[in-house]
């Protein structure tokens, strides 16, 4: 089976990855594969609608589509339902799956887009519909990499600081979000139950990046778009409802270490708020204002053979 490189993990993927980069010369850190997987877990330390969770399991269901069961950060079972297809499959998978996994795997898992830059890598959070797909598709468009599309993870161990992984060499956009990177999306998979279409992206960072600085997306009733530094007493609280699949960590049993891991980003990288009118995204004028903040993107990114 082919492998596969996505949040700096190694995966040997009975399902197919197309891609994602590739790396033969590492040891697999994540086995994925079709086989059978219970209605239930026994005695979950907790439960939701969809999910149910032990300290080292993670049983998640997609009705018409399939269960997934994630065990201990290193292996992901499919058990597909007859009339699934592929697309719908990697979708959910790629989203909590693999959320649930690197949650296991005891990485701080953020609700972010995010970018290369000379710094290292930006973040940008906020409530779904505030735009982030839409500005990081206008931020690839200018010439920065993407390093993340929805989910950003990061490592709170490394000795140098908070280092954040690459995901997926795709974004999640609609139509006319799609046109700022020049992808026309009549061909492309449409992700299920939204408007919103999987999209290549080409200007792709694949190498682990130090976090350098986090934008919170928001809105005012003032017309003028406003980058503001964010005091040391609400950083926390930003980080903190910007973790992604927030309601999984008490049934995995890990509240404790997201209030810590949680604690330390916010203590270590600046957070900006982006302020920006409720009544028009102004978007071309928001990177414009962002550009200035950001620098200039770095022009030689790092280049993986795809898979």
């Amino acid at each position: 089976m082919p492998l596969y490189t996505a949040y700096g993990l190694q995966i040997d993927s009975e399902l197919p990855l197309p891609g994602l980069p590739s790396d033969s010369t590492r040891p697999v850190d994540v086995k994925i594969r079709f086989g059978s997987v219970p209605n239930n877990l026994p005695d979950p330390l907790g439960k939701g609608g969809y999910f149910e969770a032990t300290h080292d399991a993670f049983l998640f269901r997609v009705n018409t589509v399939a269960r997934y069961l994630v065990v201990k950060g290193s292996s992901i079972t499919i058990d597909r339902a007859p009339e699934s297809h592929e697309d719908v499959l990697r979708t959910f998978l790629m989203g909590s799956a693999f959320g649930a996994l690197m949650h296991q795997r005891r990485l701080l898992v953020m609700h972010a887009s995010s970018i290369q830059t000379a710094n290292g890598t930006e973040l940008f959070v906020g409530p779904s519909g505030h735009g982030k797909s839409t500005l990081l598709a206008a931020l690839v468009g200018r010439g920065y990499a993407m390093l993340s599309d929805d989910v950003t993870a990061i490592d709170m161990e490394c000795q140098s600081g908070p280092v954040a992984f690459p995901s997926f060499p795709s974004m999640r956009l609609g139509t006319d979000s799609a046109a700022h990177i020049g992808r026309e999306v009549d061909s492309l998979p449409r992700v299920r139950y939204t408007d919103k279409y999987v999209v290549p992206v080409e200007n792709f960072c694949s190498e682990p990046l130090p976090v350098h600085a986090i934008y919170a997306l928001g809105v005012h009733d003032e017309p003028d778009i406003r980058v503001e530094r964010v005091d040391a007493l609400r950083r926390f609280s930003i980080v903190a409802n910007n973790t992604y699949r927030y309601g999984f960590l008490d049934s995995l049993g890990l509240r404790q270490f997201h209030f810590k891991a949680a604690a330390q980003l916010a203590k270590s990288v600046e957070v900006y708020q982006i302020i920006r009118p409720a009544s028009t995204f102004m978007l071309e004028e928001l990177v414009d204002r962002l550009g200035v903040e950001l620098g200039q993107p770095v022009e030689a990114t790092q280049k993986q053979e795809v898979g």
